[in-house]
């Protein structure tokens, strides 16, 4: 990046109007404990850190992280344990269908138990399991994304506002010089005034071009306050705390080959990460519906105790214990004509995810080219005004001399002064507004 300066808008007292040494007497009062001297950088690293939002979608990304954990413990064996007690009362025993009835004692007695162990593990499924892991995986990695992508969104908000804020501290500074000269030339016009060489009216006018310059004061002050309360809100400090940019004397505008080489690469724009990743998510659940067309096999095992002896009959008063090993295999058949239409909705989700994704491309380099084509307009802008900086300067001289050698009217000092102080006013929202596409620019790429 080359470096930039607004130090150079004019050759005539500009620069030291502008740039009085604002930097080192700011960074003095970082002594104040409810003040903060943050470069640019500074502001958008501390935002991305400290923000209350991406601290909720970090907290979503690690709830998506346990859900991976818990899917990839899907493939260990099943293990449960069984315990379990019965009394029956006695059975009632009915001649023929509903007969004559008496009752006897449950063979061979009242009391049933068992206590025992099973596990089974899954030996195939049809990819079922690898393909709920891969979708939690997928999700996990879609939460990462969506942090990343907040954590830059913030980044980008703390970004606009800290230059906001440098905006509005030069034109701070331009108004001051603006009530200087006006305070200045009315105390001549009362002097002129009261040697009979104007009238009433230019005493007036003068005096109410003061008091708009002194209003445009207090608004900017209020503006700069304000930006400086959303700043605190973004970076998560407190509302009394007062925000020096440091970087007001010198800010970079990138060179022409920086910004090409972002306009060639929209590898790591979010919107696009985003779509990516939920066309793999959209696949690996094509997968999934169509894992249950599959049959399923899994082992077996278990041990336990059981009472009464009901391997024998007629059953015994014993506890035996007993344990199996095997191979389950099922297959739901009706999965045939089941699951026919979740496949084909699957795989019509994914043709739409594809066809979203081209569209999302188309618009993010329709609005890279957009951003580029009015970053190289504001700089444009600032060749133009520079120069006309130090057109409206020599006029207002011109027109300054001229009126108080009564060779002119107020009206055209007045207008000469409006033109001087909107031209550098101009200057530095173009720098300003450059700046402010750049960041757009990089977060649009994915590079901020």
């Amino acid at each position: 990046m080359k470096s930039f300066s607004i130090k150079n808008i004019a050759r005539h007292g500009i620069c030291a109007l502008l740039f009085g040494a604002p930097a080192l007497g700011l960074k003095a009062q970082t002594a104040d404990n409810r003040t903060a001297a943050l470069s640019l950088q500074e502001t958008i690293r501390h935002a991305k850190t400290s923000n209350k939002s991406v601290g909720v979608f970090k907290t979503e990304e690690g709830a998506a992280r346990l859900d991976l954990e818990d899917a990839r413990m899907g493939v260990l064996p099943r293990i449960l344990g069984n315990a379990s007690y019965q009394r029956y009362s006695k059975v009632t025993l009915f001649d023929d269908v509903l007969g004559g009835s008496h009752q006897i004692p449950k063979p061979p007695d009242a009391n049933a138990g068992s206590l025992g162990l099973e596990a089974s593990f899954n030996l195939y499924s049809g990819g079922r399991q690898k393909a709920v892991i891969t979708d939690f995986r997928h999700k996990n990695e879609l939460a990462s994304i969506n942090t990343k992508e907040q954590e830059a969104n913030i980044g980008l908000q703390a970004a606009l506002h800290y230059l906001d804020m440098v905006r509005l501290y030069f034109q701070g500074r331009l108004i001051r010089d603006q009530v200087e000269r006006a305070r200045t030339r009315s105390k001549n016009i009362d002097a002129l005034y009261a040697n009979g060489k104007v009238t009433k009216s230019d005493v007036l006018r003068a005096d109410v071009l003061l008091s708009n310059v002194l209003l445009n004061e207090t608004t900017n002050k209020n503006d700069y306050l304000i930006s400086n309360q959303k700043l605190n809100t973004l970076l998560n400090l407190d509302a009394v705390t007062t925000i020096i940019p440091v970087d007001t004397a010198s800010l970079g505008l990138p060179e022409s080959r920086e910004l090409e080489s972002l306009l060639g690469d929209y590898s790591g724009t979010y919107a696009l990460l985003k779509a990516r990743k939920s066309i793999q998510l959209q696949e690996n659940r094509t997968k999934l519906a169509r894992s249950f067309d599959r049959p399923s096999a899994a082992l077996f095992g278990g041990y336990g105790f059981n009472y009464p002896n009901t391997l024998i009959f007629p059953p015994v008063a014993q506890t035996f214990a007993v344990g199996q090993v095997g191979v389950r295999l099922t297959y739901d058949i009706s999965s045939l004509y089941q699951n026919k239409n979740k496949v084909k909705s699957s795989r019509l989700r994914e043709t739409a995810l594809q066809e979203q994704k081209a569209w999302i491309e188309d618009n993010v380099r329709q609005e890279a080219q957009a951003l580029a084509t009015k970053y190289n307009e504001a700089v444009h802008r600032l060749l133009v005004v520079k120069k006309s900086i130090e057109q409206a300067e020599v006029n207002y001289n011109i027109q300054n001399t001229k009126y108080f050698n009564q060779l002119s009217l107020l009206t055209d000092l007045l207008e000469a002064d409006n033109l001087y102080q909107e031209t550098r006013l101009n200057y530095v929202q173009a720098n300003i507004a450059a700046l402010s596409i750049y960041y757009r620019l990089l977060f649009i790429t994915g590079k901020l």
